[in-house]
Formats: C-alpha cells, sequence, structure tokens
C-alpha cells in the first residue's frame, strides 16, 4: 500500500510540474489519506522529505490552517537530526504565505541548515522576503552570498542550474528600469521560457 501512494503521488506531482493544476486535490486527498492510515509513515518516521512536499502542496492549495496543524502535528514524527531545521523552515513557508515577514526572518535565524538542499530552499526564501521588505541593499549582498554558497558547495545538475537561475532573474528584477517597458516586458519572456527554475510563478508575479 505504501509503494501504490507513493506511485499515485509522485504521478499527480508530475501533472502538477506540467501545469495540470486539477491534480492538486487529488495530491492533497492521498497525502491526508496516507498520513491517516500510517502508510507514509515507515518504523514511526516520516520522510522530511514527504514533510515538505506536504506542506508546498497545503501552502499551494491556500488552506493555510491545515497546513499549521500538519505542521505541528508531524514534527516529532520527523528524524531527530532534521526536526528542527524542517519544523522552522516549514513555518517560516507558512508565515510568508501570511505576508508576516517578520516571523519569516526571524524563523529562518533560528535553525542550523546543515542539509545543502534545504539550505538553498532558506535561502530562497530569504531572497523573497527581502524583496517584499524593499531591502534591496541587503538582498543585494544576499543574492552574492548565495552565489558563491551555491559554488562552493558544488551542488550537482538540476538543482544547480535552478538555484543559479533563481539568483540570476532575482537580480535582473532588483536592477530593472520599470520606466522602460520594452525591458520589463523582455525579462517577463525570459523567465515565461527558462525551463528549470522553481520560482517561476513568483518572479513573474514580481514582474506583473
Amino acid at each position: 500500500m505504501r509503494g501504490l501512494y507513493l506511485f499515485a503521488i509522485n504521478y499527480c506531482i508530475r501533472r502538477l510540474n506540467d501545469g495540470q493544476n486539477h491534480h492538486l486535490n487529488e495530491l492533497l486527498d492521498l497525502y491526508k489519506s496516507g498520513l491517516a492510515t500510517g502508510h507514509l509513515i515507515e518504523n514511526g518516521v516520516l520522510s522530511r522529505f514527504t514533510y515538505h512536499n506536504i506542506v508546498g502542496a497545503g501552502l499551494r492549495s491556500g488552506d493555510l490552517d491545515w497546513v499549521n496543524f500538519f505542521i505541528h502535528e508531524y514534527k516529532n514524527s520527523l528524524e531527530r537530526s532534521y526536526r528542527e531545521s524542517s519544523f522552522s523552515f516549514s513555518l517560516a513557508r507558512l508565515e510568508f504565505s501570511r505576508r508576516r515577514y517578520g516571523a519569516v526572518l526571524e524563523l529562518l535565524q533560528k535553525a542550523n541548515y546543515r542539509d545543502p538542499l534545504l539550505n538553498l530552499a532558506a535561502k530562497t526564501l530569504l531572497l523573497k522576503t527581502w524583496y517584499e521588505l524593499s531591502e534591496h541593499d541587503l538582498l543585494q549582498s544576499h543574492l552574492d552570498a548565495m552565489r558563491n554558497y551555491i559554488h562552493r558547495k558544488r551542488v550537482i545538475g538540476y538543482h544547480r542550474t535552478n538555484y543559479l537561475n533563481i539568483v540570476r532573474f532575482a537580480d535582473k528584477l532588483l536592477k530593472l528600469n520599470w520606466n522602460n517597458k520594452r525591458e520589463v516586458e523582455a525579462l517577463k519572456g525570459e523567465l515565461e521560457q527558462e525551463e528549470v527554475l522553481t520560482e517561476r510563478e513568483w518572479l513573474v508575479g514580481q514582474v506583473g
């Protein structure tokens, strides 16, 4: 049953990645059912990857109250070594959705993100928070540091390309001449055409 749940969940995730958003409710139903039956928990442990994916799906659905419940309810099911970092990062994502940016900053400063990919995800959330707060000088310094981190950690393949693209486009957004409509439309076009870019929706939303 666990294998069947994971197969169905991965199918929905692939369809969502292809833009078929009607699979979101099916994905959440599978997650909720898998949690209730215990099929997503193995030897008393919920994978931190599944935990983060469930939070992401819940935030995407807009059901923030349920996301808050899930984050707290399943915190202790996480591996002890990743428990606090996964918990604080998930809460930070929730607070960002609530536009409580001060809380986001506080939560991101609490945890030690030893996992490079979780560290990069946290850095990306911080990037978005600095932008939303119009802290442009802090954002520029953060982009430089994030770019150096990616090169230093030698993050490979898809992840390296994705996070370098996020930094590159955030930098372009920061330096964009909003009075030049051609420049604005050109950036929007670049964002829509880039194949590897997990933060496309947020970036395009900033361009308008």
